[in-house]
């Protein structure tokens, strides 16, 4: 697992020359099939891992956010999104990340977990058994056993996953929680690791937006499923999940159910 790590860590750092060189308020953008913007920095990373993992690793798939690379047969996936918050990337403000995590397909279970922050240099990972680090540092969730005075995310409301993200505004609102929402989920996620955050809900599909913080934040002591209370894969699609620190998960999850459509 060191290894794996070294090399995640260099395969970041060189995503990070990448986005930090495209980065700007002039940043070329074009627009995909979803209505979602495509940056030269995305591409380009998203080759860069495919290329970095098939030199080190051949027998290991790839699922990228742009592109992907998956072998038949393989016990390991790669998943990972270049920039998570290209919207916020692609306007000039620095929300956004690098996210990546090795999965064990026999179980649909990330084993390693790495998110980059290249404006504010904060680099987050873990493996299963290492606890959870940012810059070489231990984190742990926070202990925080109510929502007052507390701070939480939440994204987008998600028809595709059948749910809306109002009555988790509302009902955390009343309970004196401060939600926050993000262009990139994992950006403000990551927090919940960190200690800041005591918890969140993503009302996406893809595994590549939540497959690093599922063990960066159980590492760290929290909790993470899917919107419905239920373990996922994060090697395909899913129902969202739900991010927390564990002591709040079971409200968290009640307030989410709360917006089922």
């Amino acid at each position: 697992m060191e290894e794996y790590l070294e090399f995640t860590q260099k395969l970041a750092q060189e995503a990070e020359e990448i986005a930090i060189k495209y980065f700007s308020f002039e940043t070329a953008t074009t627009w995909k099939e979803d209505n979602t913007p495509l940056t030269k920095a995305d591409s380009e990373i998203n080759v860069l891992v495919i290329k970095r993992i098939n030199e080190a690793y051949p027998s290991h798939s790839i699922y990228g956010e742009e592109k992907s690379d998956k072998k038949e047969g393989s016990q390991y996936i790669w998943v990972c999104d270049p920039i998570d918050g290209t919207m916020a990337f692609s306007v000039g403000l620095p929300m956004f990340v690098f996210s990546i995590a090795l999965v064990d397909q026999s179980t649909g279970q990330p084993i390693l977990g790495l998110v980059n922050d290249p404006v504010m240099k904060n680099m987050y990972w873990a493996y299963q058994g290492s606890g959870a680090y940012r810059n070489g540092k231990n984190i742990f969730v926070s202990k925080d056993s109510n929502f007052e005075n507390t701070y939480s995310l939440t994204g987008a409301s998600g028809k595709d996953v059948g749910f809306s993200n109002l009555p988790f505004h509302k009902l955390l609102g009343e309970k004196k929680c401060r939600v926050m929402k993000f262009p990139s989920f994992i950006y403000g996620a990551i927090q919940v690791a960190n200690g800041k955050f005591v918890g969140g809900a993503f009302y996406g599909k893809d595994g590549h937006d939540i497959a690093a913080l599922k063990i960066i934040t159980e590492e760290a002591g929290g909790k993470v499923t899917d919107l419905n209370g239920e373990e996922r894969r994060y090697d395909q699609d899913g129902i969202g999940c739900i991010v927390s620190n564990g002591i709040l998960h079971n409200e968290i999850l009640e307030y989410v159910q709360s917006g089922k459509l």
